[in-house]
Protein backbone atom coordinates (compact mmCIF):
# COMPACT_ATOMS: atom_id res chain seq x y z
CA UNK A 1 0.00 0.00 0.00
CA UNK A 2 1.75 3.70 -1.50
CA UNK A 3 2.25 5.93 2.03
CA UNK A 4 0.03 8.33 0.87
CA UNK A 5 -3.48 5.20 1.05
CA UNK A 6 -1.63 3.61 4.24
CA UNK A 7 -2.14 7.34 5.51
CA UNK A 8 -5.72 7.82 4.59
CA UNK A 9 -6.20 3.96 6.09
CA UNK A 10 -4.80 5.24 9.21
CA UNK A 11 -6.90 7.87 9.39
CA UNK A 12 -10.09 6.59 8.80
CA UNK A 13 -9.22 3.91 11.56
CA UNK A 14 -8.49 6.69 13.92
CA UNK A 15 -11.95 8.10 12.98
CA UNK A 16 -13.78 5.06 13.65
CA UNK A 17 -11.89 5.05 17.13
CA UNK A 18 -13.37 7.51 18.31
CA UNK A 19 -16.47 7.21 16.71
CA UNK A 20 -17.08 4.04 18.69
CA UNK A 21 -16.81 6.41 21.86
CA UNK A 22 -19.76 9.17 20.97
CA UNK A 23 -22.55 9.41 22.42
CA UNK A 24 -25.42 12.09 21.70
CA UNK A 25 -24.02 15.19 22.82
CA UNK A 26 -21.34 14.90 20.66
CA UNK A 27 -21.59 16.82 17.10
CA UNK A 28 -19.59 16.53 13.61
CA UNK A 29 -19.67 19.20 11.37
CA UNK A 30 -19.80 19.52 7.98
CA UNK A 31 -15.77 19.37 8.07
CA UNK A 32 -15.45 16.17 9.59
CA UNK A 33 -13.72 17.75 12.61
CA UNK A 34 -15.16 16.20 15.78
CA UNK A 35 -14.42 18.89 18.92
CA UNK A 36 -17.84 19.59 19.95
CA UNK A 37 -19.54 18.19 23.24
CA UNK A 38 -23.58 19.56 23.97
CA UNK A 39 -24.13 20.26 26.96
CA UNK A 40 -27.87 18.93 26.90
CA UNK A 41 -28.56 19.00 30.93
CA UNK A 42 -29.11 15.16 31.17
CA UNK A 43 -25.87 13.36 31.55
CA UNK A 44 -25.35 10.44 33.56
CA UNK A 45 -24.98 11.80 37.32
CA UNK A 46 -27.47 14.97 36.15
CA UNK A 47 -30.82 12.40 34.95
CA UNK A 48 -32.38 15.51 36.48
CA UNK A 49 -31.85 19.24 35.43
CA UNK A 50 -28.22 19.86 35.87
CA UNK A 51 -29.20 24.20 36.71
CA UNK A 52 -25.96 25.00 37.78
CA UNK A 53 -23.38 22.91 36.16
CA UNK A 54 -19.72 23.36 36.91
CA UNK A 55 -17.24 21.89 34.40
CA UNK A 56 -14.41 20.45 35.77
CA UNK A 57 -10.89 19.49 33.75
CA UNK A 58 -7.79 17.26 34.52
CA UNK A 59 -4.79 16.83 32.69
CA UNK A 60 -2.38 14.46 33.13
CA UNK A 61 0.32 12.38 31.04
CA UNK A 62 1.37 8.80 30.75
CA UNK A 63 4.89 9.21 29.71
CA UNK A 64 6.81 6.98 31.67
CA UNK A 65 4.73 4.29 30.99
CA UNK A 66 5.10 5.15 27.07
CA UNK A 67 9.07 5.31 27.73
CA UNK A 68 8.38 1.56 29.45
CA UNK A 69 6.27 0.21 26.56
CA UNK A 70 8.99 1.37 23.32
CA UNK A 71 11.52 -0.53 25.56
CA UNK A 72 8.69 -3.69 25.41
CA UNK A 73 7.46 -3.23 22.17
CA UNK A 74 3.96 -3.43 23.47
CA UNK A 75 1.59 0.04 22.92
CA UNK A 76 -2.01 -1.82 23.84
CA UNK A 77 -2.17 -0.82 27.31
CA UNK A 78 -0.65 3.09 27.49
CA UNK A 79 -3.66 4.71 26.71
CA UNK A 80 -5.61 2.90 28.92
CA UNK A 81 -3.16 4.63 31.91
CA UNK A 82 -3.58 8.04 30.16
CA UNK A 83 -7.01 7.88 30.60
CA UNK A 84 -7.48 6.65 33.97
CA UNK A 85 -5.02 9.34 34.83
CA UNK A 86 -7.43 12.49 33.35
CA UNK A 87 -10.88 10.73 34.64
CA UNK A 88 -10.01 9.55 37.87
CA UNK A 89 -8.97 13.30 38.96
CA UNK A 90 -12.11 14.50 37.35
CA UNK A 91 -13.72 12.00 39.72
CA UNK A 92 -12.19 13.31 42.47
CA UNK A 93 -14.14 16.50 42.03
CA UNK A 94 -17.53 14.97 42.31
CA UNK A 95 -17.70 15.44 38.50
CA UNK A 96 -18.88 12.68 35.59
CA UNK A 97 -16.05 12.73 32.65
CA UNK A 98 -17.66 13.89 29.57
CA UNK A 99 -15.09 14.09 26.67
CA UNK A 100 -11.65 13.61 26.37
CA UNK A 101 -8.71 14.78 23.87
CA UNK A 102 -5.00 13.65 23.73
CA UNK A 103 -1.75 13.98 22.30
CA UNK A 104 0.86 11.62 21.45
CA UNK A 105 4.29 12.76 20.31
CA UNK A 106 5.30 9.00 19.25
CA UNK A 107 4.89 9.45 15.13
CA UNK A 108 2.28 9.58 12.01
CA UNK A 109 -0.89 8.46 12.25
CA UNK A 110 0.11 5.11 10.11
CA UNK A 111 2.61 4.06 12.63
CA UNK A 112 2.64 1.12 14.02
CA UNK A 113 3.20 2.09 17.42
CA UNK A 114 0.61 4.97 17.07
CA UNK A 115 -2.94 3.08 16.72
CA UNK A 116 -2.34 0.78 19.29
CA UNK A 117 -2.40 3.75 21.84
CA UNK A 118 -5.16 5.16 19.92
CA UNK A 119 -7.04 2.00 20.02
CA UNK A 120 -6.32 1.89 24.14
CA UNK A 121 -7.27 5.53 24.81
CA UNK A 122 -10.77 4.79 22.86
CA UNK A 123 -11.24 1.40 24.93
CA UNK A 124 -10.46 3.34 28.20
CA UNK A 125 -12.57 6.30 26.95
CA UNK A 126 -15.75 3.70 26.59
CA UNK A 127 -14.84 2.16 30.19
CA UNK A 128 -15.31 5.86 31.46
CA UNK A 129 -18.59 6.12 29.33
CA UNK A 130 -17.04 9.48 28.07
CA UNK A 131 -16.37 10.54 24.48
CA UNK A 132 -12.80 10.80 22.79
CA UNK A 133 -12.92 13.74 20.82
CA UNK A 134 -9.83 13.85 18.90
CA UNK A 135 -6.32 12.96 18.85
CA UNK A 136 -2.93 15.11 17.68
CA UNK A 137 0.01 13.44 16.36
CA UNK A 138 3.89 14.70 16.07
CA UNK A 139 6.57 12.19 14.77
CA UNK A 140 8.70 12.82 17.70
CA UNK A 141 9.04 13.77 21.51
CA UNK A 142 8.35 10.85 22.99
CA UNK A 143 5.15 12.10 25.41
CA UNK A 144 1.53 11.15 26.04
CA UNK A 145 -0.64 13.52 27.46
CA UNK A 146 -4.33 14.29 27.65
CA UNK A 147 -7.20 16.87 29.19
CA UNK A 148 -10.56 15.56 30.45
CA UNK A 149 -13.86 17.52 31.04
CA UNK A 150 -16.26 16.39 33.27
CA UNK A 151 -19.28 18.20 34.63
CA UNK A 152 -20.72 18.50 38.24
CA UNK A 153 -24.57 20.13 39.96
CA UNK A 154 -22.40 23.19 42.12
CA UNK A 155 -24.39 21.46 45.39
CA UNK A 156 -22.88 18.11 44.55
CA UNK A 157 -19.33 18.99 43.85
CA UNK A 158 -17.02 18.03 46.10
CA UNK A 159 -15.02 21.05 46.93
CA UNK A 160 -12.06 20.38 49.01
CA UNK A 161 -10.79 19.39 52.46
CA UNK A 162 -13.38 20.84 54.47
CA UNK A 163 -16.40 17.88 54.10
CA UNK A 164 -14.11 14.99 55.45
CA UNK A 165 -14.79 14.94 59.29
CA UNK A 166 -13.59 12.73 62.37
CA UNK A 167 -15.58 9.45 62.56
CA UNK A 168 -15.58 9.49 58.56
CA UNK A 169 -14.51 5.97 57.52
CA UNK A 170 -12.05 5.52 54.38
CA UNK A 171 -12.83 2.59 51.94
CA UNK A 172 -9.91 1.61 49.67
CA UNK A 173 -11.14 0.38 45.84
CA UNK A 174 -8.02 -1.98 45.00
CA UNK A 175 -5.64 -0.49 42.44
CA UNK A 176 -4.87 -2.28 39.01
CA UNK A 177 -1.05 -1.50 37.74
CA UNK A 178 0.80 1.04 39.48
CA UNK A 179 0.17 4.92 37.89
CA UNK A 180 2.77 5.55 35.55
CA UNK A 181 5.58 7.70 37.79
CA UNK A 182 5.23 5.09 40.39
CA UNK A 183 6.22 2.57 37.23
CA UNK A 184 9.01 4.73 36.26
CA UNK A 185 10.54 4.63 39.84
CA UNK A 186 10.06 0.79 40.14
CA UNK A 187 11.86 0.17 37.08
CA UNK A 188 14.58 2.64 38.37
CA UNK A 189 14.95 0.75 41.86
CA UNK A 190 14.51 -2.58 40.31
CA UNK A 191 16.08 -2.68 37.15
CA UNK A 192 18.36 0.27 36.78
CA UNK A 193 19.86 0.17 40.86
CA UNK A 194 18.61 -3.43 41.38
CA UNK A 195 20.11 -5.36 38.41
CA UNK A 196 16.92 -6.82 37.27
CA UNK A 197 15.66 -7.23 33.51
CA UNK A 198 12.71 -6.62 32.39
CA UNK A 199 11.90 -9.77 30.93
CA UNK A 200 12.89 -11.51 34.58
CA UNK A 201 10.29 -12.66 36.29
CA UNK A 202 11.10 -12.72 40.03
CA UNK A 203 7.98 -13.89 42.60
CA UNK A 204 5.63 -12.38 40.05
CA UNK A 205 3.21 -14.35 37.89
CA UNK A 206 4.87 -12.84 34.89
CA UNK A 207 7.77 -11.06 33.34
CA UNK A 208 8.66 -7.68 35.23
CA UNK A 209 8.14 -5.54 32.38
CA UNK A 210 4.52 -6.78 31.70
CA UNK A 211 4.03 -5.87 35.73
CA UNK A 212 5.06 -2.51 35.43
CA UNK A 213 3.07 -2.30 32.03
CA UNK A 214 -0.06 -3.23 33.56
CA UNK A 215 -2.77 -0.34 33.13
CA UNK A 216 -3.94 1.38 36.29
CA UNK A 217 -7.60 1.13 36.73
CA UNK A 218 -10.77 3.33 35.66
CA UNK A 219 -13.06 4.05 38.53
CA UNK A 220 -15.51 5.90 36.77
CA UNK A 221 -18.43 3.14 37.26
CA UNK A 222 -17.68 2.44 40.54
CA UNK A 223 -17.61 6.22 41.84
CA UNK A 224 -20.47 6.45 39.93
CA UNK A 225 -22.75 4.18 41.41
CA UNK A 226 -22.30 5.46 44.96
CA UNK A 227 -22.71 9.32 43.64
CA UNK A 228 -25.79 8.92 41.83
CA UNK A 229 -27.18 6.77 44.78
CA UNK A 230 -26.16 9.17 47.27
CA UNK A 231 -27.07 12.44 46.17
CA UNK A 232 -26.98 14.36 49.47
CA UNK A 233 -23.70 15.94 49.66
CA UNK A 234 -22.94 14.79 53.16
CA UNK A 235 -22.67 11.05 52.38
CA UNK A 236 -19.18 11.23 50.40
CA UNK A 237 -16.96 14.01 51.74
CA UNK A 238 -14.12 13.09 49.65
CA UNK A 239 -12.97 11.01 46.82
CA UNK A 240 -9.18 10.62 46.64
CA UNK A 241 -6.89 9.06 43.00
CA UNK A 242 -4.23 7.67 44.40
CA UNK A 243 -1.35 8.67 42.18
CA UNK A 244 1.75 11.09 42.86
CA UNK A 245 2.51 11.23 46.50
CA UNK A 246 1.91 7.71 47.46
CA UNK A 247 -1.03 6.38 49.77
CA UNK A 248 0.03 8.94 52.44
CA UNK A 249 -0.04 12.09 50.39
CA UNK A 250 -3.11 11.12 47.93
CA UNK A 251 -5.45 10.46 51.79
CA UNK A 252 -4.17 13.33 52.96
CA UNK A 253 -5.30 15.26 50.19
CA UNK A 254 -8.63 14.60 50.84
CA UNK A 255 -8.57 15.74 54.64
CA UNK A 256 -8.94 18.92 56.67
CA UNK A 257 -6.79 20.43 59.09
CA UNK A 258 -8.46 18.97 61.89
CA UNK A 259 -8.10 15.56 60.61
CA UNK A 260 -6.03 12.27 60.40
CA UNK A 261 -6.74 9.50 58.32
CA UNK A 262 -5.87 6.61 60.48
CA UNK A 263 -5.22 3.35 57.77
CA UNK A 264 -4.87 -0.05 58.85
CA UNK A 265 -1.68 -1.74 57.87
CA UNK A 266 -3.48 -5.26 57.61
CA UNK A 267 -6.08 -4.43 55.66
CA UNK A 268 -4.04 -3.05 52.60
CA UNK A 269 -4.06 -5.36 49.13
CA UNK A 270 -0.94 -7.22 49.48
CA UNK A 271 1.23 -6.04 46.07
CA UNK A 272 3.63 -8.59 44.89
CA UNK A 273 5.63 -6.67 42.90
CA UNK A 274 5.69 -3.66 46.00
CA UNK A 275 6.78 -6.61 47.94
CA UNK A 276 9.45 -6.89 45.57
CA UNK A 277 10.11 -3.21 45.41
CA UNK A 278 10.64 -3.74 49.52
CA UNK A 279 12.77 -6.80 49.93
CA UNK A 280 15.29 -5.57 46.76
CA UNK A 281 15.74 -2.01 48.19
CA UNK A 282 15.06 -2.55 52.32
CA UNK A 283 12.73 0.56 51.90
CA UNK A 284 10.56 0.81 55.45
CA UNK A 285 7.07 0.31 55.32
CA UNK A 286 6.27 4.39 56.21
CA UNK A 287 8.43 5.03 53.73
CA UNK A 288 6.73 2.59 50.87
CA UNK A 289 3.33 4.23 52.16
CA UNK A 290 4.97 7.62 51.04
CA UNK A 291 6.17 6.81 47.68
CA UNK A 292 3.30 4.37 46.30
CA UNK A 293 -0.26 3.69 46.71
CA UNK A 294 -0.09 -0.16 48.92
CA UNK A 295 -2.65 -0.97 46.05
CA UNK A 296 -4.99 1.29 46.50
CA UNK A 297 -6.02 2.88 43.20
CA UNK A 298 -8.98 5.58 44.83
CA UNK A 299 -9.98 6.19 48.32
CA UNK A 300 -13.64 7.30 48.99
CA UNK A 301 -14.44 8.96 52.47
CA UNK A 302 -18.00 8.79 53.08
CA UNK A 303 -20.45 8.91 56.57
CA UNK A 304 -19.88 5.76 58.63
CA UNK A 305 -23.29 4.44 58.37
CA UNK A 306 -23.44 4.53 54.61
CA UNK A 307 -20.22 2.58 53.99
CA UNK A 308 -21.09 -0.99 53.88
CA UNK A 309 -23.62 -0.13 51.18
CA UNK A 310 -21.17 2.10 49.30
CA UNK A 311 -18.94 -1.02 49.20
CA UNK A 312 -22.07 -3.23 47.84
CA UNK A 313 -22.32 -0.63 45.29
CA UNK A 314 -18.81 -0.42 43.79
CA UNK A 315 -18.20 -4.10 43.87
CA UNK A 316 -21.54 -4.16 41.96
CA UNK A 317 -19.86 -2.27 39.67
CA UNK A 318 -16.97 -4.52 39.03
CA UNK A 319 -14.32 -3.38 41.91
CA UNK A 320 -12.78 -4.63 44.89
CA UNK A 321 -13.26 -2.11 48.05
CA UNK A 322 -12.96 -2.54 51.42
CA UNK A 323 -12.97 -0.34 54.69
CA UNK A 324 -9.26 0.34 55.38
CA UNK A 325 -9.16 2.92 57.75
CA UNK A 326 -10.85 5.86 59.87
CA UNK A 327 -10.81 10.01 60.09
CA UNK A 328 -10.04 10.94 63.90
CA UNK A 329 -9.44 14.75 65.26
CA UNK A 330 -5.54 15.64 64.83
CA UNK A 331 -3.82 17.94 64.03
CA UNK A 332 -4.26 17.44 59.86
CA UNK A 333 -4.13 16.88 57.54
CA UNK A 334 -2.06 13.59 57.82
CA UNK A 335 -1.91 9.99 57.84
CA UNK A 336 -0.93 7.20 59.83
CA UNK A 337 -0.87 3.67 59.40
CA UNK A 338 -1.99 1.69 62.29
Amino acid sequence: MAGGAAGEAAQAEVLRQLRSTFGPAVLETERGSTGLYALLGQVGLLERRCRNPVLVAGTASAGAKLALAQALGKHDTVGLDLVAECVNAVLARGALPLFLVAHLGIGEAESPTALPIVKGIAKGCRQADCALLGTSLEPRGGHLVGSAVGMVERARLLDGPAAARPGDLVLGITAGGLPPAAAQLVRHLLVDAGGLRLDDQPELACPLGEELLRPARIYVRAVRAVLERYRVKGVVHAVAPVADGGLVGSVAGALGRRCVARLERAALPRVPLLDLVRRVTGMADDEMARTFPMGVGMAVVVAPFYAKAAIRRIRRAGERAAVIGEVVAGSGPAVVLA
